[in-house]
């Protein structure tokens, strides 16, 4: 990863790196980092972009909107040592994130991943996958404090010392991450499992909302354990909203979110980390009754619950 240097991309810099329209374009994109994110204009060009149509379709947000997320998206995606992200933008971003949560149908389930073309979508899950990368980041020392005889004493830099996920957590990012999970149904092998348990009866989570494109449901996770990582107040939290069977059942595979599983078990392991109110309270969890799944069902297998120790067991379903 090359390291950071100067705080400026020059077009020397960008030149360096090989000619062509593919370095032309790249340059273009950095220079567009550096215009929202690091000279934090990002609020206000994502306000002149506006919508197609002005708002009067319902559809808050333009194909100018999701390519701009997208390409802010990327920069700090493949190079996050190069750049200096402000509380103020981490903060725009979600609240972007709020916004298109909100406005958007959850009623049909998405069949490809980003960029799937619909402008609101994308707005949503790079909004996503932009907080994600903005929690995993951490400003460096010379970040933090100025020069001596710098012009920004005079005026002090709206990002302040704080990593900007501090300043996301602050604003309740993680309480809004989890209520966006709760309200999504169960993982497909859940879902699946539960069907077939309850036969022609409509399932309980018919009402419930659906992935808009695939791997939203991996991205949200993705977030909370980057929100997790490190920080004792984050994993006290979840307990206290009661995250955390939520949190387990993402532990599994699900269609359309590829990477579900890895990244819910390394969320469940930040969850526990040296934290042993968490800790007891996983260890208290009992199974009440077995879920088949079907791949289990396939081997002539299924799951029983050992009576004197309450933990899972497989044997022959013959």
């Amino acid at each position: 990863m090359p390291k950071k240097s100067g705080g400026v991309l020059s077009r020397e810099d960008a030149g360096s790196k090989g000619g062509g329209l593919g370095h032309k374009e790249e340059w273009l994109e950095w220079l567009l980092f550096k215009i929202c994110v690091e000279e934090e204009k990002f609020k206000t060009l994502f306000a002149a972009l506006g919508s197609t149509d002005g708002g009067e379709s319902g559809n808050e947000f333009s194909a100018k909107h999701a390519f701009l997320m997208g390409t802010l998206s990327k920069c700090l995606t493949e190079r996050p040592e190069e750049v200096s992200i402000s509380n103020s933008f981490a903060l725009h971003v979600f609240n972007i994130l709020k916004h298109a949560a909100e406005t958007l149908d959850f009623t049909c389930r998405g069949s490809s991943e980003l960029p799937t073309g619909l402008p609101g979508i994308d707005v949503l899950g790079y909004s996503l996958v932009l907080l994600k990368d903005i929690c995993a980041w951490e400003p460096s020392s010379s970040e933090t404090e100025a020069p001596v005889d710098s012009p920004l004493q005079a005026e002090p830099s709206s990002s302040g010392t704080e990593a900007p996920v501090d300043s996301l957590l602050q604003a309740g990012l993680v309480k809004r991450l989890l209520k966006y999970l709760g309200e999504l149904e169960p993982p497909s092998t859940i879902r699946k499992a539960m069907a077939k348990e309850q036969g022609d009866q409509q399932p309980a989570f018919a009402t419930a909302k659906v992935c808009p494109y695939n791997g939203y449901r991996r991205d949200l996770v993705a977030v909370i354990a980057n929100c997790l990582h490190g920080r004792k107040q984050v994993q006290d939290e979840v307990r206290q909203l009661n995250g955390i069977m939520l949190l387990l059942q993402q532990c599994v595979i699900d269609e359309g979110n590829a990477y579900l599983r890895e990244w819910a078990l390394l969320t469940v392991k930040y969850l526990l980390e040296e934290n042993e109110e968490n800790q007891k309270e996983v260890s208290e969890l009992q199974m009440q009754e077995p879920i088949l799944t079907p791949e289990v069902a396939e081997l002539g297998l299924r799951v029983e619950i050992d009576k004197k120790t309450g933990h899972p067991k497989l044997v022959n379903s013959s």
